[in-house]
Order: C-alpha cells, then sequence, then structure tokens
C-alpha cells in the first residue's frame, strides 16, 4: 500500500511539474510583455503622472498617465496524504492571476478595477453543477467552468463631497479584526469552497453598495453603508471536498427512520429584490482616552441559508420523505468592539448580537419544520504580546451562547473556542513562521496551520504549509479530519 502511494505522489509530482512548465513561460512572457509596454510608454509620455498607490495594496505598479496597472500571479498547489477513497491526492493545483487598474478621475476621485483569472487542473473543490445560485442577478463570475472562472473582483470609485467619503461599486467592507473565525465581519458573504482554509480577503465576496465616511467631531466617524446585492455565502458541493456534515449545520435522518428514506432539495428561496430585500449598515467609531472604539449595526440577511424539512402530514415519512427547502431569513446585528495597547500588550475584544439565528432541530412538526430560531450572542476577546524580538503571540476566546435555547436544538447552549497565534521573523524579516490554532472545547476537536513562508525579492514570495484537522466528526473541524493537506505556493507581484 505505501508502494502504491509513493507512486501516486510522484505522478502526481510529475504532473504538477508539467502543468507548471507550461503554465509560467505564459505568465512570465505577459509579465515581459506589460513591463517592455509601460517602459515604452513611460519613456514617449512627456509628464507622465505616477498616482497614489491603492490603499491596503500589495502590488507594485506600471504607471501610465493618471493610473497605474497593477497584478498578483499565483500558484498554489494543495496534496491529502489521507483520503477515504483514494488514500493520497491532489486537492488542487491552482493559477490565479489578478489584474487591479487604478485611474485618476479628477482630483477627488479615483477610479479601480480589480479582475480575477482563476483556473485549477483539478475540480476537487469547485461546484460541478456551476449553479450559482448564491449569487444576485448582479453578481458573480460573468465565466464560469468547473475547473476556473474568471470574474471582476472589485469595481468601485473613491470621491469626495462636501466632507463626505464616497467608495461607490463592488467592494469588500470588514468589520473586526479577530484571527480565524468571525464575530461581526459579516458584511460580505464568503466562499466555502476551501471551509474556512483560505484568506479571509479572498473567501469575502465583494457586493454591490453605497459606502459613506462621515467625520463626527474631532474624534468620531460614522460609515453608511446601503447594499442592494442580495448574494449570500457559497457552499460547497455535496460531494466537494468540504461539503458540510455536522449534525448542527446539515439535516440528519432521524431516529427510527430508515436512512433510505426519499430526500428532496427544493430550489433555495432566495430574496432577490434590489431595493426592498437590500441592508443596511451602520458603523460609529472614535478614539477616546487610548481606546479604539467601535459601535456597529447590520440590518441583513443570514448568508447561510436555514434548511426547513417539511413533509406531507398523515403520510408516512420513511414511504414519502422530507422535502429540504432552503430559505434566507433577515436579523439585526447589534454589536462592538475596543482595542488599546498597554506597553508589549494589546487587549482587544467583540460582541455581536444577531436577534434571528436559525439552527437545526429535532422537532420536525409542522410549526417547527426542523428549525428553531433563537437570538445568539456572540463574542471575543483577544491578547496580544510583542515583548520579544521578532516574535508575536496572540491568544483569543470565542464564545456563542443561545439566549432563546431549546432542548431540541442539535448544538449546546454555550460553545467556546480557544486560538492561539504564533509568527516569527527571521532574517531581517526575509523569512516567516506562523500557525495558528483554533480549538473547539466543546467538541474537543480543531484546526492547526503551520506555514513558512521566504520573501525572496520585494516582489515574490514562496511558502510552505500545511492544515491538519482533528477530532469528531459531529464537530465543525473533526468533519472534515479526513481532508489534512500540505500545501506549497509562489506569488509574483508586478
Amino acid at each position: 500500500m505505501s508502494e502504491h502511494i509513493l507512486v501516486n505522489a510522484r505522478i502526481a509530482m510529475k504532473q504538477k511539474v508539467l502543468a507548471g512548465v507550461l503554465l509560467w513561460p505564459l505568465a512570465i512572457t505577459v509579465l515581459a510583455a506589460s513591463e517592455t509596454v509601460s517602459d515604452q510608454l513611460q519613456q514617449q509620455l512627456l509628464n507622465p503622472v505616477q498616482a497614489s498607490p491603492a490603499q491596503d495594496s500589495d502590488y507594485s505598479a506600471f504607471t501610465w498617465p493618471d493610473g497605474e496597472l497593477s497584478g498578483t500571479f499565483e500558484q498554489e498547489w494543495a496534496w491529502s496524504p489521507k483520503q477515504k477513497k483514494n488514500p493520497a491526492e491532489s486537492q488542487k493545483f491552482e493559477s490565479l492571476l489578478d489584474l487591479q487598474w487604478q485611474q485618476d478621475a479628477g482630483e477627488e476621485s479615483r477610479f479601480t478595477l480589480l479582475t480575477r483569472l482563476r483556473y485549477d487542473t483539478e475540480n476537487r473543490l469547485s461546484r460541478q453543477d456551476l449553479d450559482d445560485d448564491n449569487y444576485s442577478g448582479i453578481n458573480g463570475p460573468f465565466i464560469h467552468h468547473s475547473h476556473g472562472d474568471i470574474s471582476i473582483r472589485e469595481l468601485y470609485l473613491d470621491t469626495e463631497t462636501d466632507g463626505v467619503i464616497w467608495r461607490l461599486g463592488k467592494q469588500q467592507v470588514v468589520w473586526g479584526e479577530s484571527d480565524g473565525l468571525k464575530v461581526l465581519d459579516q458584511v460580505n458573504p464568503q466562499s466555502f469552497r476551501e471551509f474556512i482554509l483560505d484568506e479571509f480577503d479572498d473567501s469575502r465576496i465583494p457586493l454591490w453598495m453605497v459606502n459613506a465616511e462621515i467625520d463626527v467631531g474631532e474624534e468620531g466617524q460614522l460609515q453608511l453603508l446601503w447594499i442592494p446585492d442580495t448574494t449570500y455565502h457559497q457552499m460547497p458541493q455535496i460531494d466537494s471536498a468540504y461539503a458540510f456534515s455536522q449534525p448542527s449545520r446539515v439535516p440528519s435522518v432521524p431516529a427510527g427512520i430508515p436512512v433510505t428514506v426519499p430526500v428532496t432539495i427544493a430550489q433555495a428561496d432566495s430574496p432577490n429584490h434590489g431595493l426592498k430585500d437590500s441592508e443596511l449598515g451602520l458603523k460609529y467609531t472614535a478614539f477616546i482616552d487610548g481606546w479604539d472604539l467601535s459601535l456597529n449595526y447590520l440590518y441583513h440577511y443570514n448568508d447561510f441559508a436555514v434548511l426547513y424539512q417539511d413533509q406531507d402530514k398523515g403520510q408516512d415519512v420513511a414511504s414519502n420523505g422530507v422535502t429540504i427547502t432552503p430559505e434566507y431569513q433577515r436579523s439585526h446585528l447589534v454589536g462592538g468592539s475596543l482595542s488599546n495597547a498597554f506597553g508589549d500588550m494589546t487587549l482587544r475584544a467583540e460582541l455581536g448580537l444577531n436577534s434571528d439565528s436559525y439552527f437545526i432541530s429535532r422537532d420536525l412538526s409542522a410549526e417547527s419544520r426542523g428549525i428553531a430560531n433563537s437570538a445568539e450572542l456572540s463574542s471575543v476577546i483577544g491578547l496580544d504580546y510583542q515583548g520579544l524580538s521578532d516574535i508575536m503571540l496572540s491568544i483569543q476566546w470565542f464564545q456563542s451562547s443561545l439566549l432563546d435555547y431549546q432542548s431540541a436544538i442539535i448544538r449546546d447552549r454555550t460553545e467556546h473556542t480557544l486560538s492561539f497565534l504564533y509568527e516569527q521573523n527571521f532574517a531581517n524579516e526575509t523569512w516567516k513562521f506562523k500557525t495558528l490554532l483554533l480549538h473547539s472545547l466543546n467538541d474537543e476537536d480543531g484546526l492547526l496551520r503551520p506555514k513558512l513562508s521566504w520573501n525572496v525579492e520585494s516582489e515574490l514570495d514562496v511558502w510552505l504549509g500545511a492544515d491538519v484537522i482533528y477530532g469528531s466528526q459531529n464537530g465543525l473541524y473533526g468533519q472534515f479530519s479526513e481532508q489534512d493537506r500540505l500545501h506549497m505556493g509562489v506569488e509574483y507581484g508586478f
């Protein structure tokens, strides 16, 4: 068996090397051509204007008159050493090409376009049916294949009028600063094609919205959001690597009913009226006596569909089966955050109250339909320490409590998760080691993510990492305990 696994691994490696040999010359040719064109234009133009770099951007840029073209090319291979059906297999061999164009549009305005081309030689993480029913009519990739897609990742205009800073268009809005899990960061939906293993900046789904920021007093700022884009979480397909199976999130056959009971999944009832179904957000931030404070409010749809379970009255469930009807329900999120530095220590916390959260229930009556509704109070307290040279330590305690708990709900009233983060830089910050541990105290399962990265030069990074998942199949993490993986990658910015 070990020889068989080794042979398969060697064959997979040869296939990936061959694909890389084919992809890299194409990428290098495109980059070289772009740089040549950029150099020629700069030489020909008498007064080239260099625009300021994008906020929070890691891209280097080719300067054009009043604008910039920049981008990144990333190649990553993930390999699963243990699988139920196949002892060892490649999970993904993915190429990502991000191109960003920024153009000045007057003295106070700037236009940003970010496009993404994604291609994966494997298709174990993608939806085979190509049914992107989570997207609204104004969102989603415009070319979609089981091996990849092409999309407009972000498209917005930054401008300022009468003291109001506007960002209009398709964008991400990040609330909160917790690592690994989310409390307040609920404005944008998320893709779960890789569970929570992808970077949040990549897994968030940008939305079309109006984002306005207004200064309030000397230390305060008010953010207003109007979101007419009715896009929701993108869930993995049933037979994909990270398809959810946790009983508290996916309906299961009740005790006493044969597992062969017919199950029909109805088309999701997705609200899609841009005006009536739009979402509203409000955030106030202030700096008071050394504390960074925020108050947050979001009127939104839960991005997880509520999986109602219906059966005909008076009929035998074992013979007639159950129909699962996904629906989306409204909720109010009210919360806030705080942080402050005390020497080498930083204390931070987030609190969020969702007025309506929905959970799988053992009660299959016509009134409950296998779902229970409860207000949910979530929080995180974090402590960061940077007192050691080139080392950062962080610990977090996440908590989720159901305020209207019912015994039929298939989860605990209160759930606790601990996280530990260790980061260390070496060799003048050209090498970096980072590991994140998430551990559920309730289910005794968790996720360990070590990663070593090397900054070869300012525009080139390579890395090697692992995702180790352990624990009970009934846990949030343990349900994927057969999906441990090693991954390596390279990223080049231009």
